[in-house]
């Protein structure tokens, strides 16, 4: 398979996509006290106020679907863009 240029920049905006909501609200738990990582869909969640079983007060969620169906997205759009790229230049 060939890559085009719009394949290199396709996965370049899909890695900003997903690092850039991470960098952008790292100041987040200043303000409401939770820190969420992943883009489209949030893989990891750490702090924030929340009453667990065991007592205690932060909560930490962690979806490994979610991460793989993120990861799964970043990847192949850049994919798809490619395709669609090589079907206009035939």
């Amino acid at each position: 398979m060939r890559f085009t240029k719009g394949f290199w920049i396709a996965l370049g905006i899909m890695g900003l996509l997903f690092v850039l909501p991470t960098i952008l609200t790292f100041g987040a738990p200043a303000y409401d006290g939770q820190r969420v990582y992943g883009f489209p869909l949030p893989f990891y969640s750490w702090g924030g106020l929340c009453y667990s079983p065991d007592g205690g007060r932060m909560c930490t969620f962690i979806s490994y679907a979610n991460l793989v169906i993120d990861i799964l997205i970043m990847a192949g759009i850049p994919f798809i863009v490619n395709f669609i790229i090589l079907k206009i230049k035939k």
